[in-house]
């Protein structure tokens, strides 16, 4: 602001009382203001300095405010997936297979004699064998504790509740009352993002820690120059609880073992959660050496109890009459439908579908648990499953979200999101999180690299009529000059690899020294600064050019200062969400092109005196703004593929606000700022499904 007041008042009292020496004036209106602004940044960064100094928190607070962020965002997904309603499925396991784990009496001399491993608990702590790690959910907060190393393989198999199984472990961890001040924060993490061959386990953690809780990323107390997240992770303070072993591609879950046991701290407690059959596979490859988790314990998930599963669907019903709508299937219970709903997520399905909530209209006739009784539809538990898969879109979107105001239509919202598990299954090879900066990927290669190549030439040219153009009407013979500078350190300045300041583990972070914060700064202005203050003062105005350098230089050291000290907080107790990084990211779009649509608008004005000058200025600068900010921030890739998606009917305009509603109705789960389908055989289904056209 103090640059545009300055630079405009010059200009109309230069041109008012037609002043010959318009650049003193410049100079001195802008170096008095640029000499203010510089005042002000520093006054500011100081007062926020001094300000982060006295709140700054030891390693034990940092691990405070954690725990009621993980607690908080766990409480609120177990809500929307209506862990507690009416009550949790009664989860059962017993120990599994001793080829599978390593044997009691290694546990118990690790624990014991281990290198570096603390001092045992009190006798009777842990169990006195693998029998007594048999329990229910009931137990679940102390099971850890009694193995004596702390480490647990959970295993079980497609849809026995996993997942949900490490969210109520993770809450009863944090539950007020059992976790002590300063005490470690059990974190849950999907396995699938992780490659062990190119990251060692603690990077991969910390930078996943960050995705999710933006204010880790700041450097820890103590002056190392370590991260937050990686300090805890250094002193013991995070519980990893690995989900989905089994959703790693094959040959990495092997990879994925030796590497967590090479990795591994002495005393460090973990749990790792997978599939029966593809933990076996992956310790014991068919032709290869066998792997195991050191020091670790194993438990396997028993079906459900029918009487349990029984109980559980009468009870959240809603009603007596709601109830007595099972009765037929449950007094019956053909052995198809028994396989089927024994498994957690099959049952979670069913009630979905079958019981009503309030503001949903009535069931279409024939939906009634009673439909499944058929034994030509539903000949086996298989046939049972894809059944409950395909009506649990439709019935999800019964009801209306108020906080739409509008209801999804069942077919629109299942083609959208069959899209979108497309996009996940084929596109990024079966990746779990759905993030609106991947979007862009699901577009042909050719048709983006022919957009890229547009906005490049657009830049390149912009920069030309902008700067080249006027220079080369006034002073011919330096023509050639300036057009090549400009456009070589334009074309340099936008093939700089798009970055995503916004979305990697950089908020908050005060480090680096004033050239970490200056080049930390958007480059493409720079560039183009650079050229302004080095050849264009002179081109122009000869001797006169020095006032020129004055003002140019002081304000974009004040400019410069301001935007790279500014920081965002970091406030440990909140997560982050995807509108939020979508937010962020839309304003660094719309900060980067004012900010290049205004330099080229002021060279415009220096070179006023030639017709148009200051109107060349701003059409080429926006053209340079915009083209900057679709090659450097993901934002203006992820518009352009959302329009072409939405004119295609492949996924609705307004994406964010329908991922949001998807998630409040359980389709989807949220983990930092992307999604997840809420299980990955509904990912699968759903990608399955051919997309319109489609022969």
């Amino acid at each position: 602001m103090l640059l545009a007041v300055s630079v405009v008042a010059a200009v109309v009292l230069s041109r008012h009382y037609h002043l010959s020496n318009g650049a003193a004036l410049v100079g001195l209106v802008g170096g008095v203001t640029g000499l203010t602004g510089l005042w002000l940044t520093w006054a500011a960064y100081k007062a926020d300095r001094e300000e982060a100094a006295a709140g700054e928190l030891d390693l034990a607070g940092v691990a405070d405010q954690l725990a009621i962020a993980v607690r908080r965002l766990w409480e609120d997904e177990a809500a929307l997936r209506r862990l507690n309603d009416p009550y949790p499925l009664p989860v059962r396991w017993d120990p599994a297979d001793s080829s599978l784990v390593d044997d009691w009496a290694s546990l118990v001399r690790l624990a014991t004699s281990g290198a570096g491993w603390p001092t045992p608990p009190p006798p009777g702590t842990w169990a006195t064998g693998p029998g007594g790690l048999a329990g229910s959910d009931a137990e679940l907060a102390g099971l850890l504790d009694r193995v004596p190393t702390g480490r647990l393989v959970v295993l079980g198999e497609p849809g026995s509740g996993k997942t949900m199984l490490m969210v109520r472990l993770v809450l009863d961890l944090l539950a007020p009352g059992r976790r002590a001040p300063g005490g470690p924060i059990p974190a849950l993490v999907a396995l699938a993002s992780w490659n062990p061959y190119q990251q060692g386990l603690y990077d991969w953690l910390e930078r996943r820690l960050v995705a999710v809780h933006r204010g880790l990323a700041v450097s820890a107390p103590g002056g190392t120059g370590a991260s937050r997240a990686r300090a805890l992770l250094d002193a013991g303070l995070i519980l990893a609880i690995l989900d989905g072993l089994d959703e790693m591609p094959d040959p990495v879950r092997g990879a994925a073992i030796a590497r967590i046991n090479d990795d591994l701290r002495p005393g460090q407690r973990l749990v790792l959660s997978s599939r029966t059959a593809d933990y076996q596979q992956a310790i014991s490859p068919t032709g290869g050496p066998e792997v195991r988790l050191t020091g670790a314990a194993g438990i396997e998930l028993l079906p459900l109890e029918a009487t349990a599963v029984a109980g559980y669907l009468r009870g959240s019903a809603g009603g007596p009459a709601g109830a007595a709508r099972w009765d037929p299937l449950l007094t019956a219970w053909p052995p198809p439908v028994a396989q089927a709903l024994v498994a957690p997520l099959m049952a979670s399905l069913a009630r979905t579908i079958y019981n009503l909530r309030p503001g949903e209209p009535p069931l279409a006739a024939g939906r009634s648990p009673v439909e499944l009784l058929d034994p030509t539809r539903f000949p086996t538990s298989t046939a049972v499953g894809e059944h409950l898969f395909d009506a649990f879109i439709p019935a999800a979107y019964r009801r209306s979200d108020p906080a739409q105001h509008r209801r999804w239509k069942p077919a629109d919202a299942e083609r959208w999101l069959s899209y979108l598990a497309r996009h996940l299954d084929h596109t990024l090879g079966g990746a779990l999180d759905l993030s609106w900066w991947q979007l862009s990927l699901s577009l042909s290669a050719f048709r983006l690299q022919q957009t890229r190549e547009l906005l490049r030439a657009s830049i390149i040219f912009g920069l030309g009529l902008g700067v080249g153009l006027p220079v080369g009407l006034a002073y011919g013979s330096n023509a050639g000059l300036a057009w090549g500078l400009t456009s070589g350190l334009g074309s340099a300045s936008i093939i700089v690899p798009p970055r995503r300041g916004y979305l990697e583990p950089r908020q908050g972070v005060r480090s680096g020294g004033l050239i970490g914060r200056l080049t930390n700064s958007l480059m493409p202005e720079i560039a183009i600064l650079l050229v302004a203050i080095l050849m264009i003062p002179l081109l122009l105005f000869g001797g006169r050019g020095i006032w020129i350098y004055v003002v140019v230089g002081v304000q974009l050291f004040s400019w410069l200062l301001v935007g790279g000290f500014s920081t965002s907080p970091a406030d440990l107790t909140q997560a982050v969400n995807p509108t939020l990084v979508l937010r962020q990211d839309r304003e660094a779009f719309i900060s980067l092109t004012l900010r290049v649509q205004f330099l080229a608008g002021f060279m415009g004005v220096l070179i006023g005196n030639l017709a148009g000058g200051p109107v060349i200025g701003l059409v080429a600068g926006l053209m340079m703004g915009v083209g900057s900010g679709m090659l450097n921030i993901p934002w203006g890739d992820f518009m352009l593929a959302r329009t072409w998606l939405t004119i295609r009917g492949r996924l609705p305009w307004r994406l964010m606000a329908f991922l949001g509603d998807a998630h409040r109705r359980g389709v989807l789960r949220q983990v930092g700022a992307a999604y997840q389908f809420r299980h990955i055989e509904l990912q699968h289904r759903l990608a399955g499904r051919q997309p319109p056209g489609t022969p």
